[in-house]
């Protein structure tokens, strides 16, 4: 009796297992059939949604869904080129400053030449206002006249001309002298600008210091007017400078491209 006992007890136990083990696999296909059903219903209520809605919601998910795609997208064709540069100059091959992402690519004005007839109003003004100035130089050591005008923002002509000194260091530039009026003033942006000399062989820019004090006041790209005043023996003449003299009209980021920067 006691063998037949274990045997039905051990009988049980088996059958209590497999009993277990099936509502394991039928729990299983359960929750397998509860999530196909949740995901239909998900379906479903999207496509009610949307035709409830006129499609609004489908749209609106698939503009995100593009929006997300476009800057993945954007990203990875960034790691590429980087990808790309780096690999060509490991190879030796040099690369295009206008690619690098070590440097500054700020969006510039056109750069060109063209006759004072030509020029905007704005920019005859500008010119005339800084061969006035120029008039007012102090330059007894180079006899160098330079004369500059700042438009400000508000719309006020701020001009200057250069001061020499003779201990030099102290002298101050005509573009510097003119924003600085302004400065001084309340007036921190400027819109455009015009400088004025005469030299025999070619227009006469800004010099590198007040390149770099000319980009410190401006927001973005500016244009600069550049024309050359008349010669010596011709100051008195009118008009100083005639219809078809040449002007050259730069701008602000082309006069010092990579201009120093804190990148704060």
């Amino acid at each position: 009796m006691t063998e037949k006992r274990k045997l039905l007890q051990r009988y049980m136990r088996n059958l209590n297992d497999l009993q277990d083990e099936l509502k394991r696999k039928e729990l299983e296909n359960k929750m397998k059939e509860l999530e196909m059903l949740q995901v239909k219903l998900a379906r479903r209520q999207e496509q009610s949604g949307t035709k409830c809605a006129g499609g609004k919601i489908k749209d609106l998910r698939q503009k995100k869904l593009r929006k997300v795609l476009g800057k993945y997208m954007m990203t990875l064709e960034g790691f590429l080129c980087e990808l790309a540069r780096r690999e060509a100059r490991l190879s030796g091959d040099k690369g295009r400053v206008s690619e690098s992402e070590n440097l500054p690519h700020p969006q510039m004005l056109e750069e060109y030449t063209v006759a004072f007839c030509a020029v905007g109003e704005d920019g005859r003004e500008l010119l005339e206002a800084a061969l006035s100035a120029r008039r007012c130089a102090y330059a007894p050591y180079s006899n160098f006249k330079v004369g500059a005008a700042f438009r400000a923002k508000c719309g006020r002509i701020y001009t200057g001309c250069n001061i020499e000194n003779v201990a030099f260091t102290p002298g101050n530039c005509a573009e510097r002298c003119a924003l600085a009026k302004g400065i001084s003033e309340g007036e921190k942006k400027y819109t455009a600008g015009a400088v004025v000399a005469y030299h025999p062989d070619g227009f006469t820019t800004p010099c590198g210091v007040c390149r770099q004090f000319i980009l410190e006041f401006v927001q973005k790209d500016i244009p600069i007017y550049i024309a050359k005043a008349p010669p010596p023996e011709q100051e008195d003449c009118i008009p100083a400078i005639q219809d078809d003299d040449e002007v050259l009209v730069t701008s602000a980021y082309h006069l010092l491209p990579y201009s120093f920067n804190s990148f704060e």
